[in-house]
């Protein structure tokens, strides 16, 4: 047994079931810590785990992880993930500890490697940078510091004369010309509307030379596992925008996959859309639109940059830390 002691007693690794972390880690926070997704997407490691930190009997930290070849990784098929905290109380001491233990395991299942990509700490400030610090103090480098994008929906959710006054210049400009164009904006209800929007993101993404990493198959498959939206907007009945978006938990909605249709890109349908689904989720309660990263391998994308930034997008950093063992 992997295990190490403090002060106030003994740590260890459970490894479970999937079944069992379900109900050992209640509060699993995030779309991405559930065992339905990482089951889904399971053949895409080589070795899966569900691992509980114990410290004597008590449950304290959930963690799911991957092996891929060497490397064990956590998320291994997910944009984030995190160790979550069973307990609400989680202390520094405690997450160092955790860490420790969890190290010792990885190197006994022959990992040379560990790797965590944490979502943007907006996620669970308190726990998170927890984890962060703890990351710093033991060696762990910063594999890459990506740009993530949010809308804050307690500060955008107003009128619109508002909210144009909230953002820039470009951005109001880019909204009065879509409103200009006469788009209308449609949520997709059935299989077809899925399928239709799915394409317009396909031909944008591939306009831009970054496919969808998601088939169509792919992406419903993940759908039967979240709550979740599709919109579309059309110009004289074509569709020209489309986004799918998860709700990743009660405060946060994230744009998993957006797309324009080239041909239609001086509509400026994205700045209809943004501040549509900013008052459709603000008005259910939502606190945060999460619109991913604008950088690729921590390289930023300018033009994406400045349009999120262009519609009261926020920037906030999204870690990927690395650890080598041997």
């Amino acid at each position: 047994m992997t295990a190490c002691s403090d002060e106030k007693g003994l740590w260890y690794i459970k490894r479970v079931s999937a079944e069992e972390y379900t109900a050992l880690v209640p509060r699993r926070e995030v779309f991405f810590n559930e065992p339905a997704f990482t089951e889904l997407n399971r053949n895409k490691a080589d070795e899966l785990y569900y691992l509980v930190i114990m410290r004597e009997e008590s449950a304290r930290f959930g963690l799911i992880a991957g092996k891929v070849g060497s490397e064990m990784r956590t998320p291994f098929s997910a944009p984030y993930s995190y160790p979550v905290a069973i307990l609400e109380e989680s202390k520094q001491e405690s997450i160092d500890a955790a860490l420790d233990v969890f190290e010792q395991y990885c190197a006994e299942q022959g990992a040379q490697s560990i790797r965590f990509i944490f979502p943007p700490l907006f996620y669970n400030e308190h726990l998170l940078s927890g984890w962060v610090s703890a990351f710093f103090r033991n060696g762990y480098a910063i594999q890459n510091l990506d740009i993530n994008y949010a809308l804050n929906l307690q500060k955008l959710n107003v009128d619109e004369e508002t909210y144009g006054q909230l953002i820039t210049q470009k951005g109001r400009k880019g909204l009065r010309r879509a409103e200009r164009a006469g788009l209308e904006i449609f949520r997709c209800e059935s299989d077809e509307d899925y399928k239709a929007a799915y394409d317009i993101i396909q031909i944008g993404h591939e306009s831009k030379g970054f496919p969808v990493k998601l088939s169509f198959e792919q992406l419903t498959e993940t759908l039967k596992l979240v709550e979740h939206d599709a919109f579309i907007v059309r110009k004289d009945g074509t569709g020209i925008v489309a986004e799918v978006l998860y709700r990743i938990n009660d405060r946060i909605v994230q744009g998993i996959y957006t797309g324009t249709h080239p041909d239609y890109m001086n509509c400026n349908g994205m700045n209809l859309l943004t501040y549509y689904t900013i008052r459709y989720y603000g008005d259910q309660g939502y606190r945060i639109l999460d619109k991913a990263i604008a950088t690729e391998d921590s390289i930023p994308n300018y033009g994406l940059c400045n349009f999120k930034e262009s519609v009261g997008c926020e920037r906030s950093l999204k870690y990927t830390f690395r650890k080598q063992l041997s």
